[in-house]
This record gives structure tokens, C-alpha cells and sequence, in this order.
């Protein structure tokens, strides 16, 4: 099996099955919520991943536009945020929770979806082995708003990521860790998977 094959295998699992769960199962009101005071909404986290996909791949993987800046995803999701949330302080967490419209979200995750899967239909041209260099780190970060907090250490940490590592932790593996906090969460707020 090639690495394109092993990726979306496991990518087609986690969007069309287990986060497509979530989003039909769990109802909005709930997905809004945060089941004690230390942990984030599932609202919060799906934007978080959706963001942290879209900007890990098109900037960082393939060096190009994200699917954000495309369409007018901002104001459709009532998110005045570019960045994807880290370090966000959970008074931010609770107001994008409130804010967020979700049925926007969701369109927006779908439309990364598809965006992804034309990368991985070209992966072959992208050198996976190249590795991200500070300047332009340093722009998708800051100029580009993708950092919120702590930029400098957002730049330190991804110099150097290969583009193999960011298509795999941006695409797989951020997200199934994140899947079993929303379950998680999910079971906190009394839903019951089918």
C-alpha cells in the first residue's frame, strides 16, 4: 500500500465516520458546552482542527493559499480569528463556543476536506523530505496570524518539521488525539453513541 493510500484510509475514517458521528450525534447546545471548568467544548476543538489542517497544509505541506482566505469561511462562521486557538485561554474558549455558527463550521470542515484530498492527489510532487524554514515559518505565524500566543515559540518549535511530519501530525495524528477528548467530553454531557 502506498503512503497515499495508507493516509487517506485512516483520513476517510476519521472525518466520514467517527467526526461525522460527532457531528450528527451530539446536539449543538451540547456541543457548545464544556462539562467542567478545565476542559474545551467540542465546538472549540472542531474549529481548532479544522484550522490547524487548514493552515498545516496549505502553508506549510504544499506553500499555498488556505481555504479561509477563499471565501468569506470568517464572517459565515462568526470567527473573527485567524489563528487556530492554541494557548487560547478557556474566557476565549467559552466565547468562540458561543459564537461559532455551527452549521458554517461544519461547511468549512468539509471544505478543507476537499482541499486536503486534492494535496494528497498531488503529494507525489511535494518534496515530503524539505523542511519548513524559519522565514517562512516566521510569516505564515505572525504576518499571517496563525500564532496567538507565544509566536516566537510557535516558530522555534516548527522550523524544521519536515513536510512529511506536518502532512501526518496536521492531517492524522492532531486530530484522532483530539477524537477521543471529544468523546470524552461528549460522554461527560450525557450523549450516548449509537
Amino acid at each position: 500500500m502506498d503512503m497515499t493510500s495508507l493516509f487517506l484510509q485512516r483520513y476517510d475514517v476519521l472525518n466520514n465516520f467517527y467526526l461525522a458521528g460527532i457531528w450528527d450525534t451530539v446536539p449543538q447546545d451540547l456541543m457548545r458546552q464544556r462539562p467542567h471548568p478545565r476542559v474545551n467544548s467540542i465546538a472549540w476543538i472542531m474549529w481548532h482542527l479544522v484550522r490547524v489542517e487548514d493552515a498545516g497544509l496549505n502553508r506549510f505541506v504544499m506553500d499555498g493559499s488556505q481555504v479561509l482566505d477563499e471565501s468569506d469561511w470568517m464572517q459565515r462562521m462568526n470567527v473573527p480569528w485567524r489563528h487556530n486557538g492554541g494557548e487560547m485561554t478557556l474566557a476565549g474558549v467559552d466565547e468562540l463556543s458561543r459564537m461559532v455558527d455551527l452549521p458554517a463550521l461544519r461547511a468549512y470542515s468539509q471544505a478543507v476536506q476537499v482541499r486536503t484530498r486534492e494535496i494528497l492527489a498531488n503529494i507525489d510532487q511535494v518534496d515530503l523530505e524539505a523542511t519548513l524554514q524559519e522565514p517562512h515559518v516566521r510569516k505564515v505565524i505572525i504576518d499571517e496570524g496563525l500564532g496567538y500566543t507565544d509566536p516566537e515559540g510557535f516558530i522555534q518549535n516548527y522550523t524544521g518539521w519536515s513536510k512529511g511530519k506536518c502532512l501526518m501530525t496536521y492531517g492524522l495524528t492532531h486530530p484522532f488525539q483530539h477524537l477521543g477528548e471529544m468523546e470524552t467530553i461528549a460522554s461527560l454531557l450525557g450523549v450516548v453513541f449509537g
